[in-house]
């Protein structure tokens, strides 16, 4: 097993971690666990270069990942739907035409990058792109929601799991499929460290706090 399928089991594994957790924790508390931003682009892209993916790279971990995310982006979307209404002072017809409407602007956007710069950078600089966007929404969240509605621990470390690898392997070690070492990878992945760092701090010292305040009733 190469060092490059590693690092991208880690990766699919920590992002599955966390889409099954953001399921639970949506379920828990009848809310949603991705921020709707993130989650249409996350969404899009995945629809997008899965079958692209497969027919590139053909039975490449990458092209399993991706499926499976999918899959689970799905049951995430649905709990946007069913619950993100309580969450916006809008009627019900019109939030579901934003979001119906920013999915496909999303849609749009995913292949015009596609066409631009192709299917291996278009995934790869997309991909982090959305995830800065999702780290600093994480954080957003956090701010605006009581408690750790739609939240956990679990969460916010498997997204940083899943993340990590990826910044080391383009934006350090380089990929012979991946167009070798990226150095704006590398920046974008540091960052996105340093904010999800931040996320797991805030959530793992509200989750304390919750269970104190808990222990004192």
């Amino acid at each position: 097993m190469t060092t490059s399928t590693i690092l991208l089991s880690i990766c699919g594994i920590g992002w599955i971690i966390t889409y099954i957790e953001a399921l639970r924790v949506g379920h828990r508390d009848k809310s949603y666990g991705i921020p709707f931003i993130a989650l249409g682009l996350n969404f899009t892209w995945e629809l997008y270069y899965t079958l692209p993916g497969y027919f590139e790279f053909g039975t490449h971990v990458s092209s399993f990942f991706n499926a499976f995310w999918l899959l689970l982006d799905c049951g995430i979307l649905y709990m946007y739907f069913n619950y993100g209404i309580k969450e916006v002072s809008t009627k019900k017809s019109t939030f579901y035409i934003q979001a119906i409407v920013y999915l496909i602007g999303c849609m749009i956007l995913q292949h015009f990058v596609f066409q631009w710069v192709g299917i291996v950078l278009g995934a790869l600089y997309m991909g982090f792109l959305q995830c800065i966007l999702m780290s600093i929404l994480f954080i957003r969240m956090y701010y605006r929601r009581p408690g750790l509605q739609g939240q956990s621990l679990i969460l916010a470390i498997a997204k940083f799991v899943g993340t990590l690898p990826l910044t080391i392997l383009f934006g350090i070690i380089g990929s012979k499929r991946g167009g070798g070492v990226h150095e704006p990878i590398l920046y974008i992945g540091s960052v996105i460290f340093i904010l999800d760092v931040i996320y797991i701090y805030l959530v793992a010292k509200r989750s304390m706090s919750l269970k104190l305040s808990t222990l004192k009733k």
